[in-house]
């Protein structure tokens, strides 16, 4: 915290060795004519700045003065500062007049700082939550659309709630700067035939777009394995593999063993919401019906996902 002093014959602030730290000062006076305080005060300040002085030297006020502004320092960077005090008058009655404010500053740079941090997290947070309800209305409406049973319609809408949490998991494991598709793969094949299923690939990681999608996407994949598809037999088998090449992520998922496989005579929820997710992984989805199984190609553009070195598998 620094003290100053401001003197309305001179229009002149003298500063102690603390204020002029806070207002990148190199010396003590400061001329406070219009070209001073341009140059060192924040033009968007400025107005409220002017308002609180007049407020607090009209001489039926009681002289409080409190704002809070940028200064510029000398490195050409802003500081923002608290400043208070109290104008000194003369006289009294109609004769009453203010000739001095004296007061003191503090920074409050880490505190702004921190408040817009907090600000851009919330309205970060509030995206999220828009676009995670509008994801979980499609799923709860297109599922009822399609449904048949009232109970299994509820199962089918529990779990693809669950699997769309467990994404959340993940991207709030790490921040939410994306997420690893191996564990991201492995979470969404969690609850089914895990032993017939392989997944390999490298470590990934993903945008969280991408991973919402991907999670939901291998979840109905799945789903339909265990319906219709290769999880639907002891002997059936599913191999999930991931690579990069030419900058882009190519998914495979492929099912054999089971059941001979034909194109279905309508589209579900499950296959428009497959692909549909394309736009979301920033890329393309296919889905060959082959008769010795199913088999679903993703490819994705990397932009926003980082490789490293290692592999999971």
């Amino acid at each position: 915290m620094g003290t100053w002093r401001y003197s309305m014959a001179d229009n002149v602030c003298v500063y102690d060795e603390n204020a002029q730290r806070l207002y990148g000062l190199t010396e003590a006076r400061f001329l406070h004519d219009t070209a001073g305080v341009e140059a060192k005060f924040h033009p968007d300040d400025m107005d409220l700045m002017w308002a609180r002085v007049a407020r607090a030297i009209d001489p039926e006020s009681d002289g409080r003065y409190e704002v809070e502004y940028r200064v510029k320092q000398t490195d050409g960077s802003w500081r923002w500062l608290s400043a208070w005090g109290l104008v000194e008058f003369e006289g009294r009655g109609a004769e009453r007049q203010p000739v001095a404010i004296a007061g003191a500053s503090r920074d409050l740079t880490e505190l702004k700082q921190s408040e817009e941090l907090q600000r851009l997290l919330t309205n970060e947070l509030n995206h999220r939550v828009k676009n995670s309800l509008a994801t979980v209305q499609s799923i709860v409406n297109q599922t009822l659309r399609d449904a048949t049973n009232v109970q299994a319609a509820r199962r089918t809408i529990d779990a693809r709630i669950v699997a769309l949490a467990g994404a959340h998991d993940l991207l709030t494991a790490r921040s939410w700067k994306g997420a690893d598709i191996a564990d991201l793969a492995a979470g969404a094949v969690a609850p089914f035939a895990t032993d017939q299923i392989l997944t390999e690939g490298p470590s990934l990681d993903v945008s969280p777009g991408q991973a919402l999608a991907l999670s939901l996407a291998l979840h109905e994949l799945a789903t339909n394995a265990v319906k219709y598809g290769a999880l639907s037999r002891p002997s059936g088998r599913v191999e999930l593999r991931w690579r990069v090449q030419e900058e882009m992520l190519n998914l495979s998922w492929r099912e054999s063993g089971g059941p001979q496989v034909s194109p279905p005579t309508r589209r579900g929820f499950g296959s428009r919401l497959i692909e549909h997710a394309s736009r979301d992984v920033n890329g393309k989805i296919r889905l060959d019906f082959a008769p010795e199984g199913l088999v679903c190609s993703i490819t994705a553009a990397l932009e926003a996902i980082e490789t490293r070195p290692q592999t999971a598998v």
